[in-house]
């Protein structure tokens, strides 16, 4: 399985209209989610927010992807897919900011086979 999860802050005045938008998201969208999951090649998605002490918060998103989806083309295919689902998500998502990058997977420990896929293989320096 192959994964992915990206983080980026919501300032303090806008961390309750970002609450508002996934309520709504998960209200009222998410067979448009859906759509747009399958179509792209994900099947499991998370999202949290991680409150700072300044009212801001960390916006995390966690994905993982179908067989035989890679970041790349994960990367391809998301902007690229066009839905009413995403006319109504993307601007209103976007107007909270974009992730500049992936993360870095460093750990990926599985309790039922007790292994970890040890992404992060260099040395400490």
């Amino acid at each position: 399985m192959t994964s992915t999860a990206w983080t980026f802050p919501i300032p303090g005045n806008r961390v309750q209209g970002f609450r508002d938008l996934l309520a709504t998201l998960n209200r009222d969208h998410l067979p448009g989610l859906d759509t747009r999951a399958r179509e792209v090649g994900y099947h499991r998605e998370r999202m949290w927010l991680q409150p700072d002490d300044d009212g801001s918060a960390e916006f995390i998103v966690y994905l993982e992807f179908d067989e035989g989806v890679d970041l790349a083309a994960f990367s391809e295919r998301l902007p690229a897919y066009e839905s009413e689902f995403t006319r109504w998500w993307t601007p209103r998502f976007a107007s909270f900011g974009l992730p500049r990058s992936f993360g870095e997977p460093l750990l990926s420990w599985d309790a039922r086979t007790g292994s970890s896929a040890g992404h992060n293989d260099r040395k400490p320096s």
